[in-house]
């Protein structure tokens, strides 16, 4: 498995142990919307694990987007890469309840996002920040919790 696949799989995951507001989605059917933001790493890894996947009936769909003022309706946003003061520029336009922001270290914006993907010894980790997580009203699982490289408070 590539790292972008492992990191596709992580996100299915990190969706299925976030619980968000109920305010986050304007129906009780609307689907969980995963958005990539900036260039999409992925290809068509992403598109491939959340297929037909569901979570607390919801179904998944995967959304690019080229700008922040565009993230309207998505729950959860991974950044890709960005210098830093477009990255700043993008999680203050972003700052609402229920958007779960993701990110990589390396990139300007990993310091900022609730979680970001770690590259330790070839493995992808992950880190949290559960202060950013609370101020997005998002409630991360103890289970995700215990499995973070690190957890920021």
């Amino acid at each position: 498995m590539d790292e972008y696949q492992v990191k596709a799989a992580f996100l299915y995951n990190f969706a299925r142990f976030v619980d968000w507001p109920p305010q986050a989605f304007a129906t009780s059917d609307e689907p969980l919307m995963v958005c990539v933001l900036g260039e999409d790493p992925f290809g068509r890894a992403l598109d491939d694990v959340l297929s037909g996947k569901r979570i607390e009936g919801r179904a998944l769909s995967v959304r690019r987007i080229s700008d922040a003022r565009r993230t309207k309706g998505c729950h959860i946003v991974f950044i890709s890469s960005l210098d830093r003061k477009q990255a700043l520029a993008v999680l203050a336009a972003m700052n609402e309840p229920g958007l779960l922001t993701i990110g990589e270290s390396g990139n300007a914006a990993s310091g900022d996002t609730i979680i970001s993907f770690v590259l330790e010894e070839g493995k992808v980790r992950f880190a949290i920040d559960s202060a950013a997580a609370e101020r997005a009203k998002l409630r991360v699982s103890s289970r995700l919790l215990s499995l973070a490289l690190q957890v920021r408070k």
